[in-house]
């Protein structure tokens, strides 16, 4: 099938640039090739993981003996009417907040300097700044494991912190109903929330974003920084010293090294303050 490759280095789909290697890959630009893709999956047996830009993803440095489809330029399109937006699942998430603050309508702001794409900021309800992309959300399409398109309503999808029912399903498109607002006001927000982000991140770096989800009652951040682990490296994977919970590339770490990292310092901030952080990273393959 030509959509499909075979033997592809992972490291140019995912912001960590590590390692990792899959047997087949795709990147689907519409609903009809991507049911097309998952045709063919069924057909030949093939196990498969789903990807969106890669901004929370590590592969492991081995061979992923199956199919990666990658959904970061899946619909990438938007449409306005009055305040109602509908976007395609491969638009990244900042050129949506882009172009509703230039449309003067307020809602999504907050969540401005998110990496990923707007179907996987849907699909575990990303965050920033006390707000979800849930809170705005209408309904979305989405394609079923029998390759069917469906439309869910708010109500019909169950959201959490970093999580949502939308796992297992494909989003095709969101639909988000917002206020109308002031353009420059809201230009001025998000030049605001690009600043503290630039100011206390690593963004210059290769990353996943945070690493860890937030605690009850606390930060992952926090403890971890009390630990003493900021500047912690293991190869070329190091505990960001601008922010805890992001551990960056520093420019030829393998998956090993990141993943060794992740799991030593969860095991540090067990044993010295007696949580048990959870990944936000998806591990894969490991």
């Amino acid at each position: 099938m030509k959509l499909i490759s075979e033997n592809v280095f992972l490291k140019d789909y995912y912001f960590y640039r590590a390692g990792g290697t899959a047997r087949y890959l795709a990147c689907p630009k519409t609903a009809q090739e991507l049911s097309g893709i998952l045709e063919w999956r069924r057909k030949k047996k093939v196990s498969y993981t789903l990807i969106g830009a890669g901004s929370n993803v590590l592969f492991s440095d081995d061979l992923f003996d199956g199919l990666v489809i990658v959904l970061a330029g899946l619909n990438r399109w938007i449409v306005r009417s009055r305040q109602r937006v509908i976007c395609g699942a491969g638009v990244p998430l900042h050129c949506l907040i882009e172009f509703t603050a230039l449309s003067g309508l307020a809602g999504l702001e907050n969540l401005y300097g998110i990496p990923g794409s707007t179907g996987g900021s849907c699909l575990m309800n990303a965050g920033a700044f006390g707000s979800e992309i849930s809170d705005n959300l209408e309904k979305v399409e989405v394609l079923d494991s029998e390759g069917r398109v469906l439309t869910l309503s708010r109500g019909e999808i169950e959201f959490g912190y970093r999580k949502s029912s939308l796992d297992g399903y494909i989003v095709l498109s969101a639909e988000f109903l917002l206020k109308y607002a002031d353009p420059m006001s809201l230009r001025k927000k998000i030049d605001l929330r690009a600043s503290k982000r630039d100011e206390k991140q690593p963004v210059e770096s290769c990353s996943c974003g945070s690493v860890f989800k937030r605690p009850e009652n606390n930060y992952a951040g926090t403890l971890i920084e009390s630990c003493g682990l900021k500047g912690l490296r293991i190869g070329d994977a190091e505990v960001s010293e601008k922010h805890a919970n992001f551990i960056i590339n520093r420019g030829n770490a393998t998956s090993l090294d990141i993943y060794r990292l992740i799991k030593y310092v969860k095991d540090v901030v067990y044993r010295q303050k007696g949580v048990l952080l959870e990944e936000e990273v998806k591990l894969i393959n490991f």
